[in-house]
């Protein structure tokens, strides 16, 4: 019995299938058509199957086996047929009913007076001259030698006298522009030279003594003597600077200490966080900045040290297509760093780099760079500053950048 096993259970059939000799992984992947068990008809219509089906009506499972009605049955009510558009439009009667209805309509005033599709008529007896082509109503104006504005403003109008103005100015309210209105009280004082109030005496240099806390002390106002009760009720209800809230629940003018003593032998806060490790247990672990797992680690073999792992991240071994799509994932090392995210350049808003700045260019290019700003200059002042840019760039060639025209600039921006 040695290397065998016992079957305790020798009546009961084993489970599994059977491998036989002529079937192979092929064949239970790729089983012979009409040889495969095909799921019962009344099974089919729970299965996902017949769900995803293209071009048939997919029906509730419950409706599937329903009997269908015979004939050709049509579902909901059948609508009743509705007047056309044109029965609606002529409604106008014909023959006797046409008569009788004009002359029902001949007792109203607005068909008289207005008729339907037709101009009004109303009975005037027009000359014979109000007949012809050209004839036209009212009597022609001859052009006036004033304008609207002179009609309006008259420049030589004479002002009425003061009788006449002082009636205006009673009946109508009609005062002057900038007048004084004046009701006849009767003052004690002469209103045209009294003014009512009482005028804020403004402190001088305000901020003056805001910026400098070094002022001496008579530059500020006296003392004001206040009632103890408002000072500690502001006490009180302030938050004052630098100290705790007063809550009344102490005497303010008294040194308290809240908490407890700190005592020698206690530990740190730094302590407390830190701990007194040994240095064995500061050092780093030997397995540090390695895989743990084998199999997973990347390990160079004698002779390809300088092997490099993986995949690099600006792939420079790929050549960019001429217009990126957005749905390229790689970095073909063109893209800004994250520091240009954090802190953008001055004029990338503009699409604008500090190359662009930095980029030499020719004569004409950057006399229409800064005459697009505005700074125009003749031919032989512009001829000097490009001359000294180009000492500054330290080039022989007709070439500056736009920087080192703006140092130029700034030098000898005051030389004609």
């Amino acid at each position: 019995m040695s290397g065998k096993t016992r079957d305790y259970f020798g009546t009961l059939k084993s489970a599994g299938r059977t491998v036989l000799k002529e079937d192979s992984a092929g064949d239970c992947i790729q089983p012979v058509q009409g040889q495969v068990p095909e799921t019962p008809p009344h099974i089919k219509k729970y299965r996902k199957s017949y769900k995803h089906q293209h071009g048939c009506a997919i029906l509730h499972p419950g409706l599937v086996d329903a009997p269908k009605p015979q004939g050709n049955w049509l579902y909901g009510k059948k609508t009743d047929p509705s007047d056309k558009a044109g029965d609606l439009f002529k409604q106008q009667p014909e023959g006797i009913k046409e008569l009788v209805n004009e002359i029902n309509e001949q007792k109203y005033a607005s068909h008289i007076k207005e008729p339907l599709g037709t101009m009004p008529t109303r009975n005037y007896n027009w000359p014979e001259e109000s007949k012809s082509d050209g004839f036209a109503f009212g009597q022609k104006i001859p052009p006036s030698e004033f304008t609207a504005k002179e009609v309006v403003f008259p420049p030589d109008a004479q002002r009425d006298d003061e009788s006449a103005r002082m009636m205006y100015l009673k009946s109508h309210g009609n005062f002057e522009a900038g007048e004084q209105k004046n009701r006849e009280y009767k003052w004690n004082v002469n209103p045209s030279e009294f003014r009512f109030g009482k005028k804020d005496e403004r402190e001088q240099e305000q901020m003056k003594k805001i910026l400098q806390h070094e002022l001496t002390q008579n530059q500020y106002p006296k003392t004001t003597i206040i009632s103890k009760n408002q000072e500690d009720w502001k006490n009180y209800n302030e938050d004052p600077l630098g100290k705790p809230k007063n809550l009344a629940q102490i005497n303010s003018r008294m040194p308290a200490i809240f908490g407890e003593t700190k005592k020698d032998e206690q530990w740190t806060a730094g302590q407390c966080i830190n701990g007194q490790p040994t240095l064995k247990e500061v050092q780093p672990d030997i397995d540090l900045g390695k895989a743990t797992k084998y199999g997973f680690r990347n390990q160079t073999k004698q002779g390809d040290e300088t092997r490099a792992f993986g995949v690099p991240t600006i792939r420079n071994d790929i050549i960019k297509t001429g217009m990126k799509s957005v749905a390229d994932p790689q970095n073909y090392g063109d893209e800004v760093p994250a520091v240009a995210l954090l802190f953008p350049e001055k004029f990338s808003y503009m699409g604008l780099t500090d190359q662009d700045f930095l980029m030499l260019r020719n004569k004409k290019d950057i006399k229409q760079i800064f005459e697009s700003i505005g700074i125009k200059y003749g031919i032989g002042k512009f001829e000097g500053v490009f001359n000294r840019a180009k000492e500054i760039q330290n080039t022989f060639d007709d070439k500056v950048s736009v920087k080192a025209f703006q140092l130029a600039v700034q030098e000898m921006h005051h030389i004609d």
